[in-house]
C-alpha cells in the first residue's frame, strides 16, 4: 500500500489486465456509484443481446479514441484541412499552390471551442451509431446461448465509455479554468477516471468480435427476413 493509499482509508487500488499495465485508484462512494452506471448498462445490453449492441458500441469506441483518448486530433486535421485548403483548390485547378494564400485556423486553440467541439463531435457519432443500428445486417433477437451475457459486457463497455467521456471532458474544462457547481459537477467529481483499464476492455471487445466473426460468419451476418419463396402454381 502506497502513502495516498495509507492516508485515504476509502482507496483502494485495482490491478488492471496486462494490456493496460497500469492501476488505478477509486474512491468506495465513487466505485458504488460507477458500479450502478455499470449495471444499467450491464442490464440494458443484456436484454438487447450482442448482436443488437455491435452498432452502437463500435461507433461509442469511435466517438471515444477520436475525441476523447485522441484529445485534440480531431480539432487539428479540421485546422489543417481548412488552412491549406486553398492550396488544395488550386491544385485541384491546376494554378500555381505558392500563390494560393494559407487561411487562419478554423478551430482556434483556445480552451472553449476545442473542448465543445470535442464534446459534440463525441455525442454526434454516438447518435450514429444508433441511427445506423436500425439497419444493421447482424441485427436479431438474443437467441444464441451467449448473446444475453455478451450483450451485458457490451452496454458495461458502452455504458463505462460514455462515463469516462464525461469525466475527461469535465476534467478538461476545469484545468481550463472552467467553474460549474450543483448536482452535475458533484456527480462527474465523484466518478473515477478509468481510462487505462477501458484499453484492456476495448481489446477484449474487438477480440470476442473477431472471434465470433470468424468461427460464426454465416450467423453473424444472417438478416432476418428468410429467402423468398418459390412462385405459386400457373393458372389453369
Amino acid at each position: 500500500m502506497n502513502n495516498a493509499t495509507a492516508a485515504h482509508p476509502l482507496l483502494f487500488e485495482m490491478p488492471l489486465l496486462p494490456l493496460a499495465q497500469a492501476s488505478f485508484q477509486v474512491d468506495l462512494d465513487s466505485a458504488r456509484l460507477l458500479l450502478i452506471l455499470l449495471a444499467l448498462g450491464g442490464y440494458w445490453g443484456f436484454q438487447q443481446g450482442f448482436r443488437n449492441m455491435i452498432t452502437i458500441t463500435l461507433w461509442t469506441i469511435i466517438a471515444y479514441l477520436t475525441t476523447v483518448q485522441g484529445g485534440n486530433i480531431v480539432v487539428e486535421i479540421l485546422n489543417r484541412f481548412w488552412v491549406n485548403g486553398p492550396r488544395l483548390a488550386a491544385f485541384a485547378l491546376g494554378r500555381p499552390v505558392t500563390e494560393a494564400p494559407a487561411l487562419d485556423a478554423l478551430i482556434t486553440t483556445d480552451f472553449q471551442v476545442p473542448l465543445f467541439f470535442r464534446i459534440v463531435m463525441f455525442t454526434v457519432l454516438v447518435l450514429l451509431g444508433f441511427f445506423f443500428d436500425r439497419a444493421a445486417t447482424w441485427r436479431g433477437a438474443p437467441r444464441e446461448p451467449l448473446a444475453k451475457p455478451l450483450g451485458f459486457f457490451a452496454g458495461v463497455l458502452v455504458l463505462q465509455l460514455w462515463t469516462n467521456a464525461a469525466v475527461v471532458f469535465w476534467e478538461t474544462f476545469r484545468e481550463q479554468g472552467g467553474t460549474l457547481g450543483g448536482p452535475v459537477a458533484q456527480v462527474l467529481n465523484t466518478l473515477p477516471n478509468v481510462s487505462n483499464f477501458l484499453t484492456s476492455l476495448i481489446v477484449i471487445f474487438f477480440l470476442v468480435l473477431m472471434v465470433l466473426i470468424v468461427f460464426n460468419f454465416p450467423k453473424v451476418w444472417k438478416g432476418d427476413a428468410g429467402g423468398g419463396g418459390g412462385g405459386g402454381g400457373g393458372k389453369r
